[in-house]
């Protein structure tokens, strides 16, 4: 057996071993957060401490810092507001664009302050999550269907409001081709970490995630990140535990998308859902079977019965899967009807583990949101809190959000005679010779060139393929990387 199985096999004893350790303080952890507005494009820090506490002290609260102090059970009510948390507990974090497909059918990342606080009981963990909306929306209907009076079509991407935090985005005046999408949340627990991305001066999630953008298309022909997705852990046997809120598919049903990061090379995609049923379906007929057009596959019964459909511009919010029913053959809809994409069901398994409670306030355009998940669910596909040694307390400074100025000088010195004036890359014969890297995240480019990295691959390359086009010849600290992303943020060619 290979070193990372014995090591997998070594945290699975470890959690089966404490389980019955009594109500002690759990380990201390490294861990990502962040948040996105209405894309897959999104801002937060790849590297956060949580610190367990049997009492609090909000003193210990730093930048990268989260305390987690010891509360009595059930005195967090779980209801998507905050008036039984101790406001000194949150630490407020000046976000980072952690992912920004370049030039592509997203809208740019927004950095918006994010405020966080955990606790914990004898039985539970809780995560407090506060933000402004960054386009002042709430983004509750991705892909949401519209008949035009002949035939189905997504809703578009929704307009950037000038006077929200989105409005000063670079592509925010870009006719999308994207579909309107949703707000989402990401929390990200290693389980595994060979690699040591979930250590002090760590990459977190940026070891895992992001485009590789070398795989690109035909620029002539393809949007700059087009299907480059390759979220996955780098060496084999680490695994991470993947929580994922969205304001569309699983906020109806009080819960998240609950699963897990796997090894994988390229832009395989190593996300993996945990067991047991989602809390949401596709309305959509491709779905079901990829020979069928896309279009939407079910309606409301209620609605049906009432002859809602038969009134222009009628819209049905809310699709549950225990009050649809199958379009019948032939039926006829008003011009403007308008139907869910997502439809809602019981969420069942390890995929029901944690309980989500969030609210939007449109006075403030401030979510709000409570997570509530078991210690140790039992699942080894879970982060089990428990206790165990805890890693080293964060020593290096906290990447602070760039400065464009000095980015400027850095990409000049750096980056230009490969990646162009503007990080418009070299597409050669077919290929990319130095990929596009315009409006580039800093996680992005400090995953790149790590040497680190380079290092602990290279010290099981028997066990996968040879790392490519990585750069760990240029000497730069994630600061500067991110610095540099902050230049390469405002660019934009085309």
């Amino acid at each position: 057996m290979n070193r990372s199985g014995l090591l997998h096999i070594a945290s699975l004893l470890t959690i089966t071993l404490t389980a019955a350790s009594g109500h002690a303080m759990p380990a201390d952890l490294y861990f990502s957060m962040a948040v996105t507005e209405n894309s897959h494009n999104h801002a937060g820090s790849n590297l956060l401490f949580l610190k367990f506490q049997e009492k609090a002290d909000p003193s210990v609260i730093a930048p990268s810092v989260v305390i987690s102090p010891r509360v009595n059970g059930n005195s967090i009510k779980m209801d998507g507001r905050l008036d039984d948390w101790d406001q000194r507990w949150f630490t407020t974090l000046e976000s980072r664009v952690m992912n920004n497909y370049p030039l592509s059918e997203f809208y740019d990342a927004t950095a918006v302050p994010i405020q966080i606080a955990s606790a914990y009981d004898q039985e539970h963990i809780y995560f407090a999550v506060r933000f402004e909306d960054a386009n002042h929306d709430a983004s509750l209907q991705r892909r949401q269907w519209i008949f035009d009076g002949t035939q189905w079509h997504n809703a578009p991407h929704t307009a950037v409001r000038p006077e929200a935090p989105a409005g000063h985005v670079i592509n925010k005046d870009a006719t999308l081709a994207g579909r309107e999408d949703e707000d989402q949340v990401f929390f990200m627990f290693p389980m595994v970490d060979q690699e040591g991305n979930f250590r002090d001066g760590g990459m977190g999630c940026g070891g895992y995630c992001h485009p590789n953008l070398v795989a690109s298309g035909d620029p002539k022909t393809h949007l700059i990140g087009d299907e480059t997705a390759g979220m996955h852990t780098s060496l084999p046997g680490d695994v991470a535990d993947l929580w994922h809120w969205t304001s569309t598919r699983s906020n109806l049903g009080n819960t998240l998308k609950d699963g897990h990061i796997v090894h994988g090379e390229g832009i395989f995609n190593g996300r993996m859902a945990d067991d047991g049923q989602s809390p949401d379906l596709d309305n959509d007929l491709k779905a079901q079977n990829k020979d069928l057009p896309s279009q939407p596959a079910f309606i409301s019964v209620k609605d049906f019965q009432a002859g809602n459909y038969a009134i222009p511009g009628f819209k049905t919010e809310i699709l549950r899967q225990d009050q649809a029913m199958p379009i019948p053959a032939g039926m006829n809809f008003a011009p403007g009807v308008q139907l869910p994409y997502s439809i809602v069901r019981p969420a069942t398994g390890s995929r029901s583990d944690v309980m989500v409670m969030a609210n939007y306030d449109p006075g403030t355009f401030m979510w709000t949101l409570e997570f509530k998940r078991a210690l140790n669910t039992g699942d080894a596909k879970d982060r089990a809190f428990i206790p165990g040694p805890s890693p080293l307390p964060p020593t290096l400074p906290a990447v602070l959000p760039g400065n464009p100025e000095r980015g400027a000088k850095l990409f000049a010195d750096l980056c230009k005679s490969c990646h162009g004036e503007q990080g418009e890359g070299k597409f050669e014969n077919g290929a990319w010779i130095a990929p596009p890297n315009q409006r580039a995240s800093g996680s992005l480019i400090a995953k790149t060139t790590s040497i680190n990295r380079i290092e602990r691959l290279r010290t099981i390359a028997h066990e996968m393929a040879p790392p490519k086009r990585l750069m760990s010849f240029v000497p730069i600290s994630q600061q500067d990387a991110e610095d540099i992303a902050s230049w390469l943020q405002r660019q934009s060619t085309r």
